[in-house]
């Protein structure tokens, strides 16, 4: 059974005991189109189910019988992972489950802006592409890898919207992260009427993308604070800046380093806080 063919399995025999949850990681990766190979299946869980998540799961047809293997964690409050089987070349196969962590909004946050597709033959429930991209925000290096090309295809389909008429110009302006997506808004035309990059402007929230529009419109106000805030001498010199010139873009790149490594500081003040609460050094 091919992994995607397995995730769907999976899926349906936690439907069948009342589990809902939304596909992350790896597979939700996939599913948005950047191949990764994983034996894992990380799933968000409803936190209603999370307490007796070991009494359903012996009821699925996952264990028929077997008894229900849990492996270690050190976030037992929020992430736990139980063996599922053992695949043809002997490395475990494990299904793992999320309940909440800095990274994401509440679950039923979460469920409201789902995504539902199918694969591996049925119709699953996905992270949104923009909380899966915001679930990648850690200290590791390669999950920032699958940020940069993620955030690329989040682009595409919002500038193919606007083209197509089903998303206001602005509205896909204010939410360009990628070089790509610049790029492309750039030829598009998009940036040629300042009222428009101004509105977006408005409602970007991200430095970054702020950091694409300002040029564009430097006398327009900035209403959403980044977290962290741009600093002060690289926001005066984009409002400066020749729009879409080299130096335009290496001070994206500048916002965009400095936004990643408080991201990655973040998530690890996180980790050492959790560790602490263990007693753990």
């Amino acid at each position: 059974m091919n992994p995607e063919s397995r995730l769907a399995e999976i899926i349906a025999a936690l439907d069948g005991v009342g589990i809902p949850c939304l596909v992350m990681g790896g597979h939700a990766v996939r599913y948005y189109g950047l191949s990764r190979n994983t034996t894992d299946f990380a799933l968000h869980l409803a936190p209603n189910s999370w307490a007796d998540l070991s009494s359903r799961l012996p009821a699925t047809p996952l264990f028929a019988g077997k008894p229900v293997i849990e492996g270690p964690t050190w976030r037992p409050h929020s992430f736990r992972r139980f063996q599922i089987g053992r695949l043809a070349d002997g490395r475990e196969e494990w299904l793992e489950f999320w309940c909440g962590n800095h990274l994401l909004a509440p679950f039923s946050e979460l469920y409201a802006r789902k995504e539902k597709g199918l694969y591996g033959g049925r119709t699953l429930s996905f992270l949104a592409l923009p909380d899966l991209i915001k679930s990648k925000e850690t200290e590791r290096a390669l999950d920032w890898r699958d940020v940069a090309v993620l955030e690329e295809f989040l682009d595409a389909r919002m500038l193919a919207e606007a083209e197509s008429g089903g998303r206001a110009p602005a509205e896909a302006l204010s939410r360009i992260r990628s070089r790509s997506g610049f790029e492309t808004a750039l030829q598009g035309g998009l940036f040629s009427d300042a009222h428009i990059v101004g509105l977006a402007l408005g409602a970007a929230c991200l430095a970054v993308t702020q950091a694409f529009l300002l040029p564009f419109a430097p006398t327009a106000t900035i209403l959403q604070p980044s977290t962290p805030a741009m600093e002060p001498v690289i926001l005066s010199r984009l409002r400066t800046v020749a729009p879409a010139a080299p130096l335009h873009l290496t001070l994206v790149e500048a916002v965009r380093r400095q936004y990643r490594l408080f991201a990655q500081a973040a998530d690890r003040a996180d980790k050492e806080a959790v560790r602490a609460a263990r007693g753990e050094p």
